[in-house]
């Protein structure tokens, strides 16, 4: 376990600063969203999180794929267990502060086992930011 920790603390050292700022910024939104969505109503979060709709530059698209690995390198540490629905309210959250428009997409499919499953997804312009990973039904888009 020692050895563990020791490297995950160097591979953070070798990230760049901004990829440390990042990390940092989703790692703390990762246990501040998880706790929202644990102690306030659903309906409320989409009026918490919207964005507002426009297009996407190239320049910004740097910017999204940062955003995306920090939500990678955070969310798998996160403790939640709902993590794609808390990364893709951070990457919500991480986009909306950088004035990047994205769609937050809410779905459902079947599992190998006929129960339904349901899963949410983040994409901005032609970034997939939380993966849709998988064929799922969508239902609720915000």
């Amino acid at each position: 376990k020692v050895a563990d920790k020791q490297k995950r603390w160097k591979r953070f050292l070798s990230l760049t600063g901004n990829e440390r700022h990042l990390f940092i910024e989703s790692f703390l939104l990762h246990l501040w969203v998880g706790l929202l969505v644990k102690v306030i109503p659903f309906r409320w979060i989409a009026r918490l999180f919207s964005s507002h709709p426009s297009s996407v530059s190239g320049i910004q698209s740097e910017e999204i794929e940062s955003v995306k690995r920090a939500i990678q390198r955070a969310g798998s540490i996160s403790p939640w267990k709902n993590r794609c629905l808390v990364s893709s309210l951070v990457g919500r959250s991480m986009l909306n502060r950088r004035n990047i428009p994205s769609q937050l997409s809410l779905g459902v499919a079947k599992d190998a086992g006929g129960r339904t499953v349901a899963h949410s997804w983040l994409s901005s312009g032609a970034v997939e930011v939380t993966g849709k990973q998988g064929d799922f039904q969508e239902l609720f888009v915000f």
